[in-house]
C-alpha cells in the first residue's frame, strides 16, 4: 500500500504562485518528455539532480532570462521549487530527478530562446539601445514604455515559438522606434531654438521683421529635415543646429531693433541715428582713419570696409 506523500504548506503555496503566472511555452511537453528520459538515464541522485538545477538557474538569472526568456525562467523556478518539495517529503528519487531535471532542460530551452530572440529582434534590441544612450525614456517617456511594452510582446512571442509572427511585429515596430528616436534629437537640439523663436514671434517679429523671421522658419525646417531623415548624422546636424540658432538670434536682433525704429517718435529717433553713427565711428578711431562721420551711413560702412581690406592683404 502506498503512502500518500503532501508538499510542504509553504512550497504547495510557491509553486501555485509561480506557476499561475508562467504559462506554458513552446515545446513544453517535448521538454518533459526529454527530462524523463535523461532522469532515468542519469547515474546520479535526487539531491545532485536538485543541485544541477539550481546551478542551471542562477546561469539562466545571470544570463538575463527574466528578460529574454521570462516564462522558461518560471517554469524552471517553480518545477525546482516543486523538486525540492517532493525530495524533502521523502518522494523516491525516481519521482523527484525527471522534475529537478525539466527545471534544468527548461533553462536550457530558455538559453536557445535567448538566442532566437537576439536573432529575431536584433534590429530592435540594437535601436532600444540606441534610444536608451540618447535617454528618450527622459524626454518622451510614454513612447518609450510603449516600445518597451511591444518589445516584451514579440519575446512572448518567439518564446511561443511563433518567429513569423514576432518579425512582423518587428517590421511594424522599428518606425514607431525611428520616431522616438527622432522626437528625442530634435528635442534635444532645436527645443530652445523654438522657445527663441516662440518668444521672437510673440515681440512680432514675423510681421515687423518678416526676411529675417523666414531666414529663421527655413533654417529651422532644413534641421529638423535632417534630424527626421538621419538623426544619427552628428556632425551634419551640429552644423544645422548651428545654422538654425545663427538665425534664430538674427531675427531676435532685429526684431528688437526694428520694433524700437518702429515705436520711435520725434524725441527717440536722433538718439537711435547717433547711435549706429557711434558703432562706425568706434571702428573708424580702431582703424585711425579720418573723422567721416558726415557721409551717410552706407559709404562710412563702405570706406571702412576697403580699409579693413587694405590691413588684411598686407598682413599675408
Amino acid at each position: 500500500m502506498h503512502t500518500l506523500r503532501l508538499l510542504p504548506l509553504t512550497a504547495i503555496l510557491s509553486v501555485s504562485l509561480m506557476t499561475g503566472c508562467a504559462t506554458k511555452v513552446a515545446n513544453l511537453d517535448y521538454i518533459e518528455l526529454e527530462a524523463k528520459k535523461d532522469a532515468a538515464m542519469a547515474d546520479e541522485s535526487a539531491a545532485k539532480s536538485i543541485q544541477r538545477a539550481q546551478m542551471n538557474i542562477e546561469l539562466g538569472k545571470t544570463e538575463d532570462l527574466a528578460y529574454y526568456a521570462p516564462r522558461h525562467l518560471k517554469i524552471a523556478q517553480a518545477k525546482l521549487i516543486e523538486a525540492r518539495g517532493m525530495h524533502t517529503s521523502g518522494n523516491p528519487d525516481g519521482e523527484v530527478k525527471p522534475v529537478a531535471m525539466a527545471a534544468k532542460k527548461t533553462i536550457e530551452a530558455g538559453l536557445a530562446t535567448k538566442k532566437a530572440v537576439i536573432t529575431t529582434l536584433r534590429s530592435t534590441l540594437k535601436h532600444k539601445e540606441k534610444l536608451l544612450e540618447i535617454k528618450a525614456d527622459k524626454y518622451y517617456p510614454e513612447d518609450y514604455k510603449n516600445i518597451t511594452a511591444t518589445i516584451v510582446t514579440l519575446i512572448d512571442l518567439i518564446e511561443d515559438g511563433k518567429i513569423a509572427e514576432a518579425q512582423k511585429g518587428q517590421k511594424e515596430l522599428l518606425p514607431r522606434m525611428h520616431s522616438n528616436e527622432v522626437d528625442t534629437i530634435e528635442f534635444i537640439q532645436l527645443q530652445s531654438i523654438k522657445d527663441q523663436l516662440k518668444n521672437t514671434k510673440g515681440k512680432g517679429g514675423d510681421s515687423i521683421a518678416p526676411t529675417s523671421w523666414a531666414v529663421a522658419q527655413r533654417s529651422m525646417k532644413e534641421a529638423q529635415a535632417l534630424i527626421g531623415k538621419t538623426p544619427r548624422a552628428k556632425k551634419q546636424i551640429m552644423q544645422a543646429t548651428h545654422n538654425a540658432q545663427r538665425a534664430a538670434d538674427h531675427a531676435n536682433i532685429i526684431t528688437d531693433f526694428s520694433n524700437e525704429i518702429n515705436n520711435a517718435n520725434s524725441d527717440n529717433a536722433e538718439a537711435i541715428a547717433l547711435r549706429v553713427e557711434r558703432w562706425l565711428y568706434r571702428v573708424s578711431v580702431a582703424l585711425k582713419h579720418d573723422d567721416i562721420r558726415h557721409r551717410p551711413f552706407d559709404e562710412q560702412a563702405g570706406t571702412l570696409a576697403t580699409e579693413v581690406e587694405k590691413i588684411m592683404r598686407k598682413s599675408h
